[in-house]
């Protein structure tokens, strides 16, 4: 086996030594790449090996904090405080009669008496954002008119009743909760009492009732989600939030989170769900190796406007292409383009340039004691993380002097070259990319402290920037998704 020797230390007749540092591919993206070829007759035909200083990996991101209630929690508190008796009917003096007999109008005065009672609990179901109570009632109301004839009109009226109620949940900027709700309420059926067929509404004695214990629900239910103290809740959240994560293990990958601003992210009602939320909004450095130092939590900062539309969370997830693996790929390539050919590869060597990859092809000597041609190449790596693979867009060879007839004038002018070399270079990285995001969600999914909760679901990336490192080629992916930390159920 021929000896390697570091690219650091050759010259343009030296043999060039194959990328020992390159490591095996941890997570492969595409990468697209543009060829200017030049040959080893010039003596700066060699690009001189120029990496890349390391990027620090910071992006700007949003995590939702969640303080979340349940809406059974709340029907049994309410359960508790509003009275099964909602109204009781004790009226008299109201003109319930009226005919016109022989030219005059007869009024007949009546009085009522009765009970409205809440039959069932207070059933709260939240929709479309919005809180909606329902109130199962029965009725009943007995009416008699006022006289001594007057007393031949009389009867009784019964039956089930639903109130209803909407609230709309809202999260004010001193961290107290609004319920806002509406006063107004409907009825499933109208409480009518029909006597000797005549229909006598009795909404009017019977709605003031309902109103005065709508209003108790409301001060209650209030009252209920104000004792969670949000504002401490929220304060807590903004501390886990300080967290540094080990995403992945290999290479060892870290967050590392430093909140700068909280907002709105809305109050919401969804199914058995109250929640209120928060965005929490700065910045998140990735770390790639030893565990970085968290950042000190500071203080909650004031509270922003509401957002509508909270943002996503994201991070930087370096993918890191090992040289070797590069050049094996090429080497791969040639070996069966080359293959019982006139020209033959015994070596091939990458390293990196000023933001280019440079591929040294080391030719077959053509007699003995000669060691063989080299022919240098450069590509600029261009990201297509949508494709999922690693490719190479060939440029053209440009004309240079060499020999005619001999190997490295040969592999010059070979016009499929660079075609083949197009549709055999390619690496696929599907799996490796799933299983990044699946760690990486999986890390975020944990147990806090003092009963919070954080919930990671990565699903899409684009790309931030790629970095030819002494080592190997890194990718920056911009990953997206959701990032919550939620108290409560």
């Amino acid at each position: 086996m021929t000896k390697r020797v570091s690219p650091r230390h050759v010259s343009i007749d030296d043999k060039p030594d194959r990328n020992r540092h390159g490591k095996q591919i941890s997570f492969l993206t595409g990468c697209s790449l543009a060829i200017l070829v030049a040959t080893s007759a010039l003596a700066d035909s060699k690009p001189p090996l120029a990496p890349d200083t390391p990027p620090p990996v910071i992006t700007t991101s949003a995590i939702s904090a969640s303080v979340q209630f349940s809406l059974s929690a709340l029907d049994r508190a309410l359960e508790k405080k509003v009275p099964r008796r909602l109204a009781s009917i004790d009226d008299t003096g109201r003109s319930c009669w009226q005919r016109r007999i022989l030219g005059r109008m007869i009024h007949i005065d009546c009085e009522y008496s009765g009970y409205i009672d809440r039959t069932g609990p207070i059933l709260l179901r939240a929709e479309d954002g919005q809180l909606n109570a329902a109130i199962p009632l029965f009725g009943t109301v007995s009416g008699e008119g006022i006289g001594r004839f007057a007393r031949l009109l009389h009867g009784t009226g019964e039956g089930q009743l639903t109130v209803y109620a909407t609230a709309r949940p809202r999260l004010r900027p001193d961290w107290s909760v609004s319920l806002d709700m509406k006063e107004g309420f409907r009825w499933r059926e109208p409480p009518i009492l029909e006597i000797l067929g005549f229909h006598i509404d009795l909404t009017r004695y019977i709605d003031p009732r309902i109103r005065e214990q709508m209003s108790r629900i409301q001060r209650d239910a209030t009252a209920s989600v104000n004792a969670a103290n949000i504002r401490g809740k929220a304060e807590t959240a903004w501390r886990q939030a300080f967290a540094t994560v080990q995403i992945l293990d290999n290479p060892p990958i870290w967050l590392k989170t430093t909140p700068q601003a909280v907002a709105f992210s809305g109050t919401r009602a969804s199914g058995d769900v109250l929640e209120g939320s928060l965005q929490i909004s700065g910045a998140i450095e990735t770390a790639i190796g030893g565990q970085p130092a968290p950042s000190s939590p500071t203080p909650l900062p004031a509270l922003g406007n509401e957002v509508s539309d909270p943002g996503k969370f994201a991070v930087i997830i370096p993918m890191t292409i090992g040289y070797d693996q590069i050049r094996q790929k090429i080497s791969d390539a040639l070996a069966a383009r080359t293959e019982g050919g006139a020209v033959g590869i015994q070596d091939v060597t990458i390293y990196p340039s000023s933001g280019k990859i440079v591929a040294g092809l080391h030719l077959k000597p053509e007699s003995a004691g000669s060691d063989g041609s080299w022919l240098y190449v450069t590509a600029t790596p261009q990201v297509d993380a949508g494709s999922q693979t690693l490719q190479f867009d060939f440029g053209a060879i440009p004309d240079a002097a060499a020999p005619a007839g001999s190997p490295l004038a040969t592999l010059i002018n070979d016009p499929t070259l660079i075609q083949n070399l197009k549709q055999q270079v390619q690496v696929a990285f599907q799996t490796e990319w799933k299983n990044a995001l699946a760690s990486a969600s999986a890390r975020l999914t944990r147990p806090l402290a003092d009963g919070f909760r954080s919930e990671g679901h990565l699903t899409s990336a684009d790309l931030s920037r790629v970095s030819l490192l002494p080592e190997a080629l890194r990718i920056d992916l911009r990953a997206t998704g959701t990032l919550k930390i939620i108290y409560g159920m």
